[in-house]
């Protein structure tokens, strides 16, 4: 693997995480933007770097050329899908509420 460094941010929202992992094949800016919060152009790039790299790891085939594919993507950045399901599972049952403005 080339030597990108990049930080990758927290995960803004859970559920808005698990809905793009689940729903689209591939992601761009504005799907990195939703998952992470706003960031510049220069921290995406990046981050499309590592999981194109990633997915050159896994001989994972690209479909549109500014995009990169979902789950090379989070596994790249350390997004860990399983746990996040855990969490919510956890919040629900425990009949926890978020409001609008809170991430979870």
């Amino acid at each position: 693997m080339n030597n990108i460094r990049v930080r990758v941010p927290q995960v803004k929202n859970a559920r808005i995480a698990l809905s793009v992992y689940y729903s689209k094949s591939e992601i761009g800016n504005a799907d990195i933007k939703m998952l992470f919060g706003d960031m510049g152009q220069e921290r995406i790039t990046k981050l499309k770097a590592v999981a194109r790299e990633r997915m050159r790891e896994k001989n994972c085939p690209t479909y549109n050329a500014r995009c990169v594919n979902t789950e090379c993507a989070y596994d790249a950045w350390g997004v860990d899908v399983k746990r996040l399901e855990r969490g919510l599972e956890k919040f629900e049952k425990l009949g926890l509420e978020v409001k609008a403005d809170e991430s979870i």
